[in-house]
């Protein structure tokens, strides 16, 4: 029996590259990757190599949902934007290999080039052995942009696309919104929505506050139970590399601050920034907004 409703959990916290220091890290070294999901439904927000260790773990569900139902097992993967840490892990993703699953990718076409050639791209031959038409899985790609959303229904583990002029599904137990942000180079990012019952986390990575704070994140971000908000630098480090498309603790409290949201994850560390710095932002942090702990690798939101 499942003991949740509603599960969020994070796999991989890191932005740039994975990284494994002599010392360790309890923070976690894995690149963007968040399972969100119900009994029935499975959707994964980004492919950093945080997704290895998710595959590896639904492998007995999948197995057990194929000997039990005859059917094929759906998993759905949105990507905010498609630079290299957060699709890097996709290829060693275990169910891509399985025959049993049917997995729906959704993502943004970049610069021109469509989403499904995007991701082809990265398992050429020359790059990876295995080529997109050889992973024995199902695969179906969509071109994400802000006037969809995706959703489910009970019964049904397939998502469904709706419109934003029209009238969600009256049935949907899942909702998951996106926007367009224009401000990471190059061609910008999507952070998501999701939405079940009367709950709400957003997962906003790769987005660079201004002065004032970006007003449409924040009332995108409008009373989110959770808001997981890039903050790549301290602010001496956010001196050196503004205009890099992340923020700084004090840009993502003053996002959460003014979207009032219940709590506040600080995401996508830098990968040179240990644990000990990262502890030492937190605290900045909470003296801005009280409300705000490190993304930690496996942070759970059991509902």
């Amino acid at each position: 029996m499942n003991d949740y409703q509603f599960l969020a959990k994070l796999y991989g916290v890191r932005g740039s590259y994975p990284i494994a220091p002599m010392e360790g890290t309890k923070i976690g070294g894995n690149t963007a990757c968040m399972l969100v999901r119900t009994p029935e439904h499975v959707v994964i927000l980004d492919a950093g190599s945080g997704i290895i260790r998710l595959g590896k773990e639904l492998i007995p569900e999948i197995l057990n949902y194929n000997k039990e139902t005859g059917s094929l097992f759906h998993i759905t993967i949105l990507f905010t934007h498609t630079h290299t840490d957060h699709l890097l892990g996709f290829p060693f993703f275990a169910p891509i290999y399985m025959p049993g699953v049917h997995i729906h990718f959704f993502g943004p076409a970049t610069l021109g080039m469509p989403f499904k050639e995007i991701m082809s791209t990265q398992v050429i031959p020359q790059y990876f052995p295995v080529s997109m038409d050889e992973f024995r899985s199902k695969k179906s790609f969509q071109n994400i942009d802000e006037n969809m959303y995706i959703y489910f229904n009970p019964g049904n583990p397939e998502p469904q696309i709706g419109h934003v002029f029209e009238s969600e599904s009256a049935f949907s137990v899942l909702s998951i919104y996106n926007m367009k942000y224009y401000f990471h180079p190059k061609d910008g990012s999507y952070p998501y929505r999701v939405e079940w019952q009367d709950k709400k986390i957003v997962f906003a990575t790769d987005v660079e506050e201004y002065a004032g704070g970006d007003q449409r994140l924040i009332s995108f971000a409008r009373n989110a139970d959770v808001l997981i908000h890039d903050a790549q630098y301290s602010e001496e480090q956010y001196k050196r590399f503004a205009g890099y498309g992340h923020s700084s603790i004090k840009a993502a409290c003053d996002a959460a601050r003014q979207a009032e949201v219940k709590q506040l994850l600080l995401y996508h560390h830098d990968p040179n920034n240990s644990d000990q710095v990262l502890k030492e932002m937190e605290k900045e942090a909470r003296k801005l907004f009280p409300a705000s702990e490190l993304a930690t690798e496996n942070w759970e939101w059991r509902l």
